[in-house]
């Protein structure tokens, strides 16, 4: 299994902002690859899964303001999509408390799943919109 690399043509959605952030997601992946092959304890996971939540904070909170403030009319898609990531970061977070099994390979094809179907997708619907309205 290997991590994914942030890729201008595949990740970039035309808002400088958003591609910074959405580069931490891409480091936390690569961050949990490692942590996986060096075999690294709970403290590695316990790290990798607070950073998911911080990030997640952060990042989700920056791009909803951000499409609000400007009235995108797929806003709503865009919460609701950042309220299962929440959910699934959340239940990631029981699990760990439950010592799942798996639980370092569930985390990452969430997280490789989340960037295909979300970031290249979702997210670069916005990047015309934005720039339209001067935002890069």
């Amino acid at each position: 299994m290997t991590g994914l690399t942030w890729n201008r043509i595949k990740h970039d959605v035309k808002v400088d902002k958003m591609n910074e952030q959405h580069k931490v997601l891409f480091n936390i992946l690569d961050a949990l690859y490692k942590a996986m092959e060096n075999k690294d304890d709970r403290n590695a996971l316990v790290k990798i899964i607070n950073d998911l939540i911080t990030y997640s904070k952060q990042h989700l909170t920056t791009e909803e303001a951000l499409l609000e403030k400007y009235d995108y009319p797929e806003l709503a898609e865009q919460k609701e999509q950042h309220k299962l990531f929440i959910a699934k970061i959340e239940e990631f977070k029981e699990d760990f408390r439950k010592n799942h099994f798996m639980l370092h390979f569930n985390m990452a094809i969430f997280l490789k799943t989340w960037i295909s179907n979300h970031i290249e997708v979702l997210d670069k619907k916005y990047s015309q919109f934005l720039n339209d309205r001067g935002v890069f």
